[in-house]
């Protein structure tokens, strides 16, 4: 499909933020399909088995200078290519996607987390005593890579507007293993009522007119109008002054969006710099090759054309440890008692005898603490009742289990994060076993030859595909139960 780009955005753009001496390239680029990328989670696998996982879909991976998780996916020769049209489709329907060892992702928006974590820490404050607030975070790209980065420590705070997307984010955090996130759904610009100088590292990833997106949205700038870009901006110095309050003193915020114009991006940054004590965070040296697209300010504005990738803006701020910091935490309004409690004694006792003696698995004080909500047992990183008192969750950390008098049940997504750690109930599946679990079958081990190993006992199991868990199953008498939550039964799927 040819890109049309409005007459309007091409004066502007020349005026404000274009070179001349660049725009044929900027107009090549736009009308130019976007390249894919993925970025390899390592919180479930490794980088060099994901590289051969893909390279044998007859893939070339081109590594990202700014995330050494990133890879860029060319096509190499005709044997073994994905067709035209098709990448997304098949990388998002393969296995290992499903499993959560990989993100679908562009790369430009891999910098920001980058921007927020490169060299932001002291040996006085290590990534699990630190709290971070992604404010808007659907689908969860930055979120997940946020917690890969910080290797499941702390606590992000996970915030997004919407009902809908908070689900998609959601869902997302479970494929991932992320068990160092909470969920909150506000309107971004009243979360400093509450959460002023709370937080070590803030992303606002703002919404914005989404010019960078041309490459993959044909449509993006064919009816672009300033008036709009105005208005966006006006949101946008909101959004940005309560992500700076919401930074403690001595923290990080970064601001980012995946425009191009200045409205958007400079000229909200020199809001925040007029308004606040902000002070920059040069990224002139994030990474080699940063200078390219950096600004005299320390900004990277990175148009499509100079990494071959999306358009993106990106700005990283100081907060001084001198900040004044608004106590607002003894006029703040009471929330409403949160519906979890703690487990007592005898709960938690249960709860993790059952994994330690049927799963094998080491509990441990930093996976957090244990709490439940009527039947339901749920684990939340160690720091929550650092936020608790603060905010009303929608979300918070992960769900363990369902607990009756005579059983427990556990939950997929507790599964997901934690049972490549059981040493004991795992079935190693193989093709033809996988595909048949992700459509939702049960598996009969004399008919599919299940790999039942003698060892395992009658009740749960963790299934797992080339050692990573793809989700879990009551084994009785020979016979698996399927039990992956029938919104991720698949009809197709694609295996290695």
């Amino acid at each position: 499909m040819l890109t049309k780009i409005s007459e309007d955005f091409l004066r502007h753009a020349e005026q404000t933020f274009l070179p001349p001496q660049q725009i044929d390239e900027f107009l090549t680029a736009c009308q130019t399909p976007l390249r894919k990328s993925v970025r390899v989670n390592t919180l479930k696998t490794s980088v060099e088995h994901i590289v051969a996982l893909l390279e044998s879909y007859g893939f070339e991976l081109v590594a990202i200078p700014w995330c050494k998780e990133g890879f860029w996916l060319h096509k190499k020769g005709s044997e073994g290519n994905l067709e035209d049209g098709k990448e997304e489709l098949q990388l998002g329907n393969l296995a290992q996607h499903m499993q959560g060892l990989f993100y679908i992702q562009e790369a430009s928006s891999m910098l920001p987390p980058q921007a927020l974590l490169t060299d932001a820490l002291t040996v006085d404050t290590p990534f699990d005593e630190c709290l971070t607030l992604d404010m808007a975070a659907s689908p969860g790209s930055k979120t997940t890579q946020i917690a890969a980065m910080q290797g499941n420590q702390g606590i992000i705070l996970a915030n997004e507007l919407s009902s809908s997307r908070v689900k998609v984010l959601h869902a997302n955090l479970v494929r991932c293993g992320v068990a160092s996130g909470c969920m909150t759904q506000f309107d971004g610009r009243k979360l400093g009522q509450r959460l002023d100088g709370v937080f070590d590292f803030v992303l606002l990833d703002a919404p914005c007119g989404g010019e960078g997106t041309v490459r993959k949205d044909p449509k993006a700038l064919e009816n672009w109008n300033l008036q709009s870009v105005l208005t966006m901006a006006e949101l946008q110095k909101q959004l940005i002054e309560t992500a700076f309050r919401c930074v403690k003193p001595g923290g990080r915020l970064v601001y980012s969006t995946c425009t191009l114009s200045p409205e958007e991006n400079q000229m909200v940054t020199q809001h925040l710099l007029q308004n606040t004590d902000a002070t920059i965070h040069s990224l002139v040296d994030l990474f080699d090759g940063a200078n390219r697209s950096a600004t005299k300010e320390g900004y990277l504005h990175v148009l499509p054309h100079i990494y071959d990738s999306e358009g993106f803006f990106v700005a990283a701020f100081n907060k001084p440890m001198e900040s004044k910091v608004e106590d607002y935490r003894d006029t703040a309004k009471r929330l409403e008692k949160a519906p979890f409690e703690l487990v007592n004694k005898k709960t938690e006792r249960q709860v993790i005898d059952y994994y330690q003696k049927h799963f094998g698995l080491v509990w441990t004080k930093e996976m957090g603490s244990l709490y439940q909500r009527d039947k339901t047992i749920w684990l939340f990183p160690k720091l929550f009742e650092r936020l608790s008192p603060l905010v009303r969750f929608n979300r918070s950390g992960l769900k363990v289990a369902e607990i009756y008098p005579n059983k427990i049940r556990t939950a997929y997504e507790f599964f997901m994060a934690f049972g490549a750690q059981f040493e004991k109930q795992g079935i190693e599946v193989c093709l033809t076993e996988m595909e048949a679990f992700i459509k939702g079958k049960n598996l009969d081990h004399k008919h599919e030859k299940a790999n039942i190993d003698s060892k395992v006992n009658d009740g749960e199991v963790v299934l797992l595909f080339q050692g990573c868990p793809i989700g879990s199953g009551t084994l009785q008498k020979e016979k698996i139960k399927n039990q992956l939550p029938r919104d991720l039964v698949k009809d197709q799927i694609v295996l290695a």
